[in-house]
């Protein structure tokens, strides 16, 4: 992500009354070649946020929102986009951390993009790339309190012809 795209986002944040807490952000990538995307805590509400290039603003996420999500559990966090017949999807971690998810016997991995603590729990925001056509109900291997923890995941952005 150039320079001058970067700073075309936080400044479009800044307006919306959305400005990065310190200016500080995180820039997550995706298998897909999808984004980067920037994500980052709003420094007036406290909310989730998360732009990039091609969707300047895909919204933010109050902490009140976060807070009430099931704990432990993993779930979509701010939806996904379509690129190169992949989902460039946003996952979000609650007291527990992703290693993979699968479907079908294929693997596909996460990449740890963000983390705060809310109401005392771990969040964690990841990013995986899965094809479009491989739609349901994923497995998760997680850990929880450093021990091998399963989840299931339901991923159905669209009509898929093949399903988990």
């Amino acid at each position: 992500m150039s320079e001058d795209v970067r700073q075309q986002v936080l400044h479009l944040a800044e307006e919306n009354g959305n400005a990065p807490a310190g200016g500080e952000f995180v820039v997550a990538r995706y298998d897909s070649g999808y984004g980067p995307e920037l994500i980052w805590q709003a420094e007036k509400t406290g909310a989730i946020c998360s732009a990039s290039p091609g969707v300047i603003s895909r919204g933010c996420v109050p902490l009140a929102d976060i807070a009430v999500r099931p704990n432990p559990g993993v779930g979509i966090f701010l939806g996904a986009s379509l690129r190169n017949g992949q989902w460039s999807v946003m996952l979000m971690a609650s007291g527990e951390t992703v290693e993979q998810i699968s479907c079908q016997g294929r693997n596909f991995p996460v990449r740890k993009g963000y983390s705060v603590t809310v109401d005392g729990v771990p969040r964690i925001v990841y990013t995986a790339s899965v094809p479009r056509d491989l739609q349901g109900q994923y497995w998760v291997e997680a850990r929880r309190e450093g021990a091998p923890a399963e989840d299931r995941l339901a991923l159905e952005m669209d009509r898929a012809p093949v399903q988990c």
